[in-house]
C-alpha cells in the first residue's frame, strides 16, 4: 500500500525536466552521478534511504546517517563516517559501536534528524518511524567529538506525545520558525497531515505545544497524501527559513517572528528527476558536502542508495554577496571581524548554525563587528541586513 500511494502521487507531481523553462531567477539542480560522495553505498534493505549529514565526530566535515524502511525487521540506522576532508569526502560504512546509533530499532521506517536541542553543544537524534507514527529521542550523553546517543524514556522525549496510528509515518523537520532561538517542530505524515509544534520552552529546556488553526503558519501549505518529506532552508537568504515539501517550495514572506509561507512559481529551485531517481521522495538534506560555497542537495531513495543533485550555479552564498563586506579572518581559532558597508539604515549581522537556529544578533552603526568568541568549534552562517533585506551572506568556521 505505501509504495502504491508513492508511484501514484509521484507520477501525477512529477514533470519532465527538460520541458521546464527557466526563468533568471530560478536555479537548476541536476543529479550528478559520478561525483556522488555516497556513490557506492546502499542501505541493506535495498528499499527506502532517509540520509541526514551532521558532523558527529566534531573533526570539521560531514557525516552521514542514514534511515530506512523495512517490512521484514525492524528499521535500523547506517552510518557512513567521513575519512576525507571537508573539501574531499571520503565516506565508510562503519558499524558495531563506531556507529552511535548501532541499536537503534525502530519500527518499520526510521528517519533521522539531528539537532543540538538540550544546548549543550553536542548534537542529539530525532527519529521519527513508522507503524506507530512515533518520534523517538537518542540523547548526545558524550561530546561534541565522541557522541554517545541514548535512547530517552517518554517522561524525557519532548516529542513523546507524537504519534501518527492512522498513516503509520512521523518525519520530523526543525527550525527556528518563530525566530525566538530555539528550535520548532513540524511533523508530517504519509496522509498528508502536517503537525507544528512550537517549542515555548528555551534553548536549554524545550517544550513543544501542538499549535494549529490560525496559529499554524502551515495551515495553507499543501500536503499531498504519500508526501511526508519536509525541510526547511533559507532559500533566498532572506534570514527566514523557507519551507521545502519534497521538492515544492513555499517561501517564507512573513517576519522573523511572524512566519507566513506561500508557494512560489519563480526564484526557485528546479530539480531533475531521471527515470530511476523518479520516487527520491526522501526529504532534501542541502549541505556543502565540499566547501566549495555552493548548495548540494541529497535525497533518498526507493532503493536504498542516494541521490545526489548539484548546481552549475554558486547559489548558496555568493548572491547576495556585496563587495564592501567580508568576514575575516575565516577559519578562526578566537573572534570573527565583519567589515561593514557604510549605510545610513541601521545594519544588522546575524549569525545562525548551519540548520538555522540563531546564535546572535547585533545591530550597528559601525564600520565593523566583531564576535564568536566564545562560539563552539563548528561551522555558521553570517548574514548582514540593511532595510530588512540581506546584502551579504557568508560560511564561517571557528576551529
Amino acid at each position: 500500500m505505501r509504495y502504491t500511494t508513492l508511484k501514484l502521487c509521484c507520477v501525477l507531481c512529477v514533470v519532465a525536466f527538460s520541458c521546464i523553462q527557466i526563468s533568471a531567477q530560478q536555479k537548476a539542480f541536476a543529479v550528478n552521478s559520478q561525483n556522488n560522495p555516497l556513490k557506492n553505498f546502499v542501505i541493506a534493505s535495498n528499499k527506502e534511504s532517509h540520509p541526514f549529514f551532521i558532523d558527529i565526530d566534531g573533526d570539521g566535515d560531514l557525516d552521514c546517517f542514514s534511515g530506512e524502511y523495512s517490512n521484514v525487521r525492524a528499521a535500523q540506522i547506517y552510518f557512513y563516517r567521513n575519512d576525507g576532508t571537508n573539501k574531499n569526502p571520503q565516506f565508510k560504512q562503519v558499524t558495531g559501536d563506531a556507529n552511535a546509533l548501532s541499536k537503534v530499532a525502530a519500527n518499520a521506517l526510521s528517519i533521522p534528524f539531528f539537532i543540538d536541542i538540550d544546548g549543550d553543544g553536542d548534537y542529539d537524534c530525532f527519529i521519527g518511524e513508522g507503524t506507530t507514527g512515533a518520534i523517538m529521542y537518542y540523547k548526545n550523553t558524550g561530546t561534541a567529538t565522541h557522541p554517545v546517543l541514548e535512547k530517552q524514556s517518554a517522561a524525557f522525549n519532548p516529542l513523546s506525545g507524537v504519534k501518527f496510528w492512522a498513516s503509520g509515518v512521523a518525519s520530523p523537520s526543525f527550525a527556528d520558525v518563530d525566530g525566538d532561538g530555539d528550535y520548532d517542530c513540524l511533523v508530517s505524515d504519509e496522509d498528508g497531515n502536517e503537525n507544528y509544534f512550537k517549542n515555548t520552552g528555551d534553548v536549554h529546556n524545550p517544550s513543544f505545544v501542538h499549535v494549529n488553526a490560525s496559529e499554524d503558519p502551515f495551515s495553507s501549505v499543501v500536503f499531498n497524501k504519500g508526501m511526508y518529506n519536509v525541510s526547511f532552508y533559507d532559500w533566498n537568504k532572506d534570514g527566514l527559513p523557507d519551507l521545502f515539501v519534497n521538492t515544492t517550495y513555499y517561501k517564507n514572506v512573513g517576519t522573523v517572528g511572524k512566519p507566513a509561507f506561500i508557494g512560489i512559481s519563480n526564484d526557485k529551485p528546479l530539480f531533475q528527476n531521471k527515470s530511476e531517481d523518479r520516487y527520491a521522495y526522501a526529504p532534501l538534506r542541502w549541505v556543502d558536502i565540499n566547501n566549495d560555497g555552493a548548495v548540494e542537495v541529497f535525497q533518498g531513495n526507493t532503493k536504498g542508495s542516494f541521490v545526489y543533485q548539484t548546481s552549475s550555479s554558486n547559489i548558496a552564498d555568493a548572491t547576495v554577496s556585496a563587495p564592501s563586506a567580508r568576514v575575516f579572518p575565516n577559519p578562526s581559532k578566537e573572534e570573527f571581524v565583519v567589515n561593514l558597508p557604510v549605510s545610513n539604515a541601521q545594519t544588522i549581522v546575524r549569525v545562525t548554525d548551519m540548520q538555522g537556529k540563531l546564535i546572535t544578533t547585533l545591530a550597528t552603526s559601525s564600520s565593523f563587528v566583531k564576535f564568536g568568541k566564545d562560539f563552539k568549534a563548528g561551522a555558521y552562517m553570517v548574514q548582514v541586513l540593511q532595510n530588512n533585506k540581506a546584502i551579504f551572506s557568508q560560511k564561517i568556521i571557528k576551529e
